[in-house]
Protein backbone atom coordinates (compact mmCIF):
# COMPACT_ATOMS: atom_id res chain seq x y z
CA UNK A 1 0.00 0.00 0.00
CA UNK A 2 2.55 2.87 1.34
CA UNK A 3 4.30 1.55 -2.45
CA UNK A 4 1.54 2.16 -4.39
CA UNK A 5 0.99 5.58 -2.36
CA UNK A 6 4.57 6.92 -3.41
CA UNK A 7 4.41 5.94 -6.78
CA UNK A 8 1.30 8.18 -7.05
CA UNK A 9 2.72 10.99 -5.47
CA UNK A 10 5.87 10.33 -7.28
CA UNK A 11 3.54 11.03 -10.57
CA UNK A 12 1.82 14.08 -9.21
CA UNK A 13 5.34 16.01 -8.22
CA UNK A 14 6.19 15.22 -12.22
CA UNK A 15 3.10 16.50 -13.38
CA UNK A 16 3.25 19.21 -11.40
CA UNK A 17 6.90 19.63 -12.68
CA UNK A 18 6.17 18.97 -16.60
CA UNK A 19 3.56 21.40 -16.01
CA UNK A 20 5.88 24.70 -14.42
CA UNK A 21 8.48 23.48 -16.96
CA UNK A 22 6.20 23.65 -20.16
CA UNK A 23 4.26 26.82 -19.48
CA UNK A 24 8.23 28.81 -18.29
CA UNK A 25 8.89 28.54 -22.16
CA UNK A 26 5.57 29.86 -23.62
CA UNK A 27 6.27 33.05 -25.20
CA UNK A 28 4.31 35.86 -23.94
CA UNK A 29 2.15 38.11 -25.85
CA UNK A 30 2.89 41.67 -25.51
CA UNK A 31 0.74 45.03 -26.81
CA UNK A 32 1.50 47.62 -28.64
CA UNK A 33 1.32 51.25 -27.73
CA UNK A 34 0.70 53.32 -31.09
CA UNK A 35 1.55 56.96 -30.53
CA UNK A 36 -0.60 59.71 -31.90
CA UNK A 37 1.39 62.21 -33.84
CA UNK A 38 -1.16 63.71 -36.00
CA UNK A 39 -2.02 67.31 -35.65
CA UNK A 40 -5.65 67.04 -36.22
CA UNK A 41 -8.29 64.95 -34.99
CA UNK A 42 -9.55 63.60 -38.52
CA UNK A 43 -6.27 62.28 -38.77
CA UNK A 44 -6.99 59.91 -36.20
CA UNK A 45 -7.71 56.99 -37.89
CA UNK A 46 -5.15 57.17 -40.39
CA UNK A 47 -2.70 54.26 -38.88
CA UNK A 48 0.24 56.44 -40.77
CA UNK A 49 -0.36 59.31 -38.33
CA UNK A 50 0.49 56.90 -35.49
CA UNK A 51 3.98 55.43 -34.32
CA UNK A 52 5.53 53.53 -32.15
CA UNK A 53 8.68 55.50 -31.37
CA UNK A 54 8.06 59.07 -31.50
CA UNK A 55 6.56 60.30 -28.59
CA UNK A 56 2.73 62.85 -29.07
CA UNK A 57 3.55 66.16 -29.96
CA UNK A 58 2.02 67.19 -26.65
CA UNK A 59 1.75 65.34 -23.42
CA UNK A 60 -0.80 62.86 -22.20
CA UNK A 61 -4.06 64.06 -20.18
CA UNK A 62 -3.38 67.79 -21.18
CA UNK A 63 -6.22 67.89 -22.94
CA UNK A 64 -9.46 65.82 -24.64
CA UNK A 65 -8.73 66.86 -28.15
CA UNK A 66 -7.21 63.66 -29.74
CA UNK A 67 -6.05 60.10 -28.69
CA UNK A 68 -2.70 60.33 -26.69
CA UNK A 69 -1.77 56.20 -28.27
CA UNK A 70 -3.82 53.20 -28.58
CA UNK A 71 -2.98 49.81 -27.50
CA UNK A 72 -3.22 46.96 -29.55
CA UNK A 73 -2.24 43.32 -29.89
CA UNK A 74 0.82 42.15 -30.95
CA UNK A 75 -0.19 41.19 -34.60
CA UNK A 76 -0.92 44.81 -35.31
CA UNK A 77 2.68 45.74 -36.19
CA UNK A 78 2.74 47.96 -39.01
CA UNK A 79 1.27 51.60 -40.08
CA UNK A 80 -1.38 49.52 -42.70
CA UNK A 81 -2.23 46.54 -40.36
CA UNK A 82 -2.98 49.80 -37.76
CA UNK A 83 -5.34 51.58 -40.45
CA UNK A 84 -7.46 48.62 -40.56
CA UNK A 85 -6.92 47.80 -37.15
CA UNK A 86 -8.73 51.13 -36.55
CA UNK A 87 -11.33 50.81 -38.96
CA UNK A 88 -12.21 47.36 -37.81
CA UNK A 89 -12.21 48.10 -34.33
CA UNK A 90 -13.54 52.12 -33.63
CA UNK A 91 -15.31 52.20 -37.26
CA UNK A 92 -14.42 55.60 -39.68
CA UNK A 93 -15.23 58.50 -36.43
CA UNK A 94 -11.93 60.15 -35.67
CA UNK A 95 -14.41 61.41 -32.62
CA UNK A 96 -14.70 57.56 -31.44
CA UNK A 97 -11.26 56.71 -31.51
CA UNK A 98 -10.61 60.00 -29.64
CA UNK A 99 -13.32 59.06 -27.07
CA UNK A 100 -11.52 54.55 -26.67
CA UNK A 101 -8.36 56.14 -26.37
CA UNK A 102 -7.17 55.11 -22.97
CA UNK A 103 -5.87 58.75 -22.63
CA UNK A 104 -6.31 61.91 -24.34
CA UNK A 105 -4.19 64.73 -25.28
CA UNK A 106 -4.60 68.45 -26.38
CA UNK A 107 -4.08 69.24 -30.20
Amino acid sequence: MLKKLNIGLVALVLGFGLTITTSAFKSAKTDIQWNFVGDQLSDATNGHEYSTTMSPPTSCNSGSAAPCYLITPETVDTQDKLTDYILDTYGSSAADVRDAAPAKRAL
